[in-house]
């Protein structure tokens, strides 16, 4: 019998940590989390609210079955591990096995970021990865079956998150700038192809396959240019984008060689544009997308000083980064990650009650007391949402936004 070596060991016990640590914790993530957790109870019948836009409810759909038969989103957890292992493994496979490739990958400081988190961009960043190395290997061997797999990989990667409709066009500006404008049309095509599951939901949750693609687009530009709905800053702070250059390889400026190769070059173009795009809107779970083909593009031009430099440097930020993390797993705290402790840095807590475990609490008091009422919940447009994620029963008949109660009064 083969005996396992030291480094497939090793490799072994910090997926182990990982696994501990994200069912261990209390955490899910602080951004968007209510637009899949709240679609995914819509889909299985258990949400007491009307659901808003969602960045995938395509993402929410296909945990529902889950999510309604254990009354927990714990499979979103599950989903999110099982995308971070095979990105692990695609990374390795992609690399022809190399062990830089795959230490660098396992020690990534944003894959135990986001371990946690509810969240589409790991399954999206999955198809993603494969995506892009499909149009590198169109772009040395030009086979129409490898351009189409990469435009129907980068379709499933869309229809499960919108916003990697920001990255998709700078792929393929940056491989196919050179190609015939009937393989354009082509791999358009194949995108289309992947982004059916997400056209037929949106047809049948509102008439209009194109639905979610407008609105997402429609928000983002009035974001960008009006500020937002909520008085969001377009411009963003420094400490977000200190945040996302401490998430990135040390040695990222290594993707520049002037002796690369054409299809290298292209490669190069593309991290370069996105990284771009980091710093216009810095958001730390963003770099995950990024992340698996920066190490593809670097992995091999590491000396061993770099190399070690490198793999230290992503222990130590590791480290930092699940401190948040271990502490929820019997504390609360309103730094319940990384980002959230600088940007509340002033007025930072650490509670041995859970407020949502007190929530759930008088939920299930004021649905027994006021059973079959509908209840109106503020201050805020999306306060509604965070009580409809905890509350599971049926005594409460509806929670109502302050929003939609304001536009109705007041048309």
């Amino acid at each position: 019998m083969k005996k396992i070596n030291f480094d497939k060991k090793f490799a072994i016990i910090i997926l182990i940590l990982l696994v501990i640590m994200t069912f261990a914790t209390k955490f899910n993530g602080n951004t968007d989390v209510k637009d899949y957790s709240n679609v995914a109870k819509f889909f299985s019948g258990d949400l007491n609210s009307k659901i808003r836009s969602s960045h995938s409810y395509l993402y929410g759909f296909i945990h529902s079955p889950f999510v309604g038969l254990f009354e927990n989103f714990l499979i979103f957890k599950i989903t999110s591990l099982a995308s971070i292992f095979l990105i692990i493994i695609s990374v390795y496979l992609i690399s022809n096995k190399n062990k830089k490739a795959l230490w660098l990958i396992l020690a990534s400081p944003i894959s135990w970021y986001m371990a946690p988190w509810i969240s589409p961009i790991q399954i999206a960043t999955l198809f993603f990865l494969w995506s892009y190395n499909f149009i590198k290997k169109f772009d040395k061997e030009n086979k129409l079956k490898q351009l189409f797999l990469s435009g129907f990989l980068a379709g499933i990667s869309w229809a499960f998150w919108d916003g990697i409709l920001f990255f998709i066009p700078l792929l393929y500006i940056s491989f196919m700038y050179d190609k015939k404008l009937s393989k354009l049309i082509f791999l358009l095509m194949a995108i289309l192809v992947g982004l059916i599951p997400r056209l037929i939901l949106d047809h049948f949750l509102f008439g209009f396959s194109l639905f979610g693609i407008i609105r997402h687009i429609s928000a983002s530009l009035t974001l960008t240019f009006l500020g937002g709905f909520y008085g969001q800053e377009s411009l963003v702070g420094i400490w977000k984008f200190l945040l996302v250059l401490i998430y990135l390889p040390l040695f990222t400026y290594l993707i520049i060689n002037k002796k690369d190769s054409k299809n290298r070059k292209k490669s190069t173009i593309f991290i370069i544009l996105s990284i771009i795009l980091l710093i216009i809107n810095s958001q730390v779970r963003f770099v995950f997308l990024l992340f698996p083909i920066i190490i593809l593009q670097i992995y091999d031009r590491l000396n061993n000083k770099q190399y070690f430099v490198q793999l230290l440097f992503f222990l130590i930020i590791s480290l930092i980064t699940i401190n948040p993390y271990l502490i929820q797993i019997t504390n609360d705290t309103n730094a319940n990650s990384l980002d959230a402790v600088f940007f509340n840095l002033e007025n930072l807590y650490i509670s041995s009650e859970f407020k949502s475990d007190i929530l759930k609490e008088d939920l299930k008091k004021i649905g027994l007391e006021y059973t079959g009422e509908i209840f109106l919940v503020g201050n805020k447009p999306d306060t509604y949402a965070d009580l409809a994620e905890l509350y599971w029963g049926s005594r409460i008949k509806e929670l109502v936004s302050i929003q939609d109660y304001n536009l109705k009064e007041n048309p």
